[in-house]
């Protein structure tokens, strides 16, 4: 039995099962569309069942001797800081350049970054990635989104 894992899974149910009862009080539907107490009661149920599944699983097994963790090389911290700084220039472009083209852009160097070097994966991927989710929130859940210079789509 692994201490840590079971007290850290029955740390993860517990904070769930706060989280059930605090959303409990918020409307789950209004008109027919999630309401306020919609996204709470799923991440409850998820922090639950994980927290769980972890205990469960921790008291099945026996502790294994704890391994040293292996921090990245020097070409791991260079991807580690590509992508923190990707994701801030993308935060300060957000509004200027709009979401569509600022999520394109942040992806394409992600997946660069990541190692791949395909030409035609850099330019469909993160086109479908960032129309997907455009689509997603914007169209289906009506969430205001940066226009940025696509503005002129309105």
């Amino acid at each position: 039995m692994n201490k840590a894992e079971t007290v850290a899974g029955l740390a993860f149910a517990g904070l769930g099962t706060f989280v059930a009862f605090e959303s409990a009080g918020y409307p789950y539907l209004i008109d027919g569309v999630p309401g306020p107490g919609f996204l709470p009661r799923w991440i409850a149920a998820g922090l639950i069942g994980a927290g769980l599944m972890l205990t469960a699983q921790a008291l099945r097994t026996r502790a294994a001797p704890l391994e040293p963790i292996e921090w990245p090389d020097r070409r791991g911290w260079r991807r580690v800081a590509l992508m923190l700084g990707a994701l801030a220039v993308s935060l300060v472009l957000l509004d200027k350049l709009g979401f569509l083209v600022t999520t394109t852009l942040f992806v394409a160097v992600v997946i660069f970054g990541l190692g791949v070097r395909s030409w035609r994966t850099l330019a469909t991927v993160p086109l479908i990635a960032a129309i997907g989710l455009y689509t997603v929130f914007a169209v289906w859940l009506s969430v205001p989104l940066p226009k940025g210079i696509l503005g002129f789509f309105e």
